[in-house]
């Protein structure tokens, strides 16, 4: 229900915001449950963690209504970010070695893989 005075938009982007607010909450509450049961994270675990980025990239860049409609839109942008991140990164000197953004991308691409092929093992 929008408040008297408050415009459509900043009732969508206080709904994104409380949203968002839940999932980092029931993300907490299970890695609170993993660190007590010394339990490695599921891979819903994982999908908890991508869909907080996404949803709170898609909040701040104004997409948060194309998370549902256009996915693989945010999904995209958000990666483009993150290339740009990786870049600018680069130029940092404190770091041990220069981000490789295609690096970073193929090592995440072995982990998701394992992790795949874990829990098929392990839970099927």
């Amino acid at each position: 229900m929008i408040e008297s005075g408050q415009s459509t938009q900043e009732q969508n982007e206080m709904e994104n915001e409380i949203a968002i607010r839940k999932l980092t909450n029931r993300i907490l509450k299970a890695n609170r449950r993993l660190l007590a049961s010394h339990a490695d994270p599921r891979n819903s675990d994982r999908a908890s963690w991508g869909s907080l980025a996404v949803a709170s990239f898609a909040n701040v860049t104004g997409q948060s209504a194309d998370v549902e409609t256009d996915p693989e839109t945010v999904l995209g942008d958000l990666l483009a970010g993150l290339m740009h991140w990786s870049d600018v990164q680069k130029a940092r000197d404190n770091l041990e070695e220069p981000i490789d953004f295609e690096s970073a991308l193929e090592r995440a691409r072995h982990h998701y893989q394992e992790e795949c092929d874990y829990e098929r093992e392990e839970f099927a």
